[in-house]
């Protein structure tokens, strides 16, 4: 048995507000009544592979080992794209093979992947029901992967780009505080109360590297280390994205203020 004897399988979509998620849980709970079910959000941007697959790299480690990620964010719902579920890290993940999961899968040493057989009746349009919460609920009994389908390996790739020769990465999304989320980590080794120039394909601002939002003056956007341990434009009591002109997939530089 891979699966642990009280489970928690854990969702993310971008299914927002609508009664999706809560259909994927009651599919899930019709097949196992015991599993414990959370949800890590619910709000990943519509149709967004890429705000979802930072979100999931970023979370998935606060969970408890053995954890069973329901993922569907799934623009290619219905289409030739395949449904997989894979063990990665002492983590399951389930869901389609888009690359969602391909930042976590690229710098495993051990994975173990198999492709998710779709019933005929499966509905086209929503797999998250039919297809990922029956595998994820079975995961949670005394299944295994390679009871779910056949070995494989994850087909779609992605990749957030990052080049620390220049200290050049992407804004990845939009927070709901207005907060610009970066990949660029804190790795590059900025120094706080120091000022840096942001440069992006439209604009370039100068910004100071503080601790926290209670530091900026609420007028002038900031740049932080965010909670995922990589930068972030922020402006205290506001939204950075009102001031700045960047998009979710910009490049973007920072360099000092000589």
């Amino acid at each position: 048995m891979e699966s642990p004897k009280i489970p928690l399988i854990v969702l993310m979509t971008d299914f927002g507000n609508d009664p999706y998620s809560g259909i994927v849980i009651g599919r899930i709970l019709q097949i196992n009544p015991l599993v414990k079910v959370s949800t890590l959000t619910n709000h990943v941007n519509p149709h967004d592979i890429r705000h979802g697959a930072f979100i999931l790299l970023k979370s998935y480690k606060y969970f408890p080992l053995n954890t069973i990620f329901l993922v569907v964010v799934d623009p290619g719902v219905g289409s030739s794209r395949r449904a997989i579920a894979a063990q990665i890290d002492n983590y399951y993940f389930i869901g389609p093979d888009n690359g969602i999961f391909s930042p976590i899968i690229a710098d495993k040493e051990y994975s173990s992947v198999v492709e998710l057989r779709i019933p005929e009746n499966a509905s086209y349009t929503f797999h998250g029901r039919d297809v990922f919460a029956p595998a994820a609920a079975k995961l949670s009994q005394s299944y295994s992967l390679k009871d779910l389908g056949p070995t494989s390996t994850l087909k779609a790739s992605l990749d957030f780009f990052w080049d620390p020769s220049s200290s050049t990465g992407e804004a990845i999304f939009i927070d709901h505080f207005g907060n610009i989320i970066t990949n660029i980590p804190n790795s590059i080794n900025l120094k706080y109360n120091k000022e840096y120039y942001l440069r992006t394909p439209r604009t370039t601002i100068k910004l100071t590297l503080v601790r926290s939002y209670f530091e900026g003056s609420g007028t002038k956007p900031i740049l932080l280390v965010s909670s995922f341990e990589t930068l972030e434009i922020g402006l205290r009591n506001g939204k950075a994205i009102d001031l700045v002109d960047i998009s979710p997939g910009d490049r973007i530089q920072f360099c000092r203020v000589e």
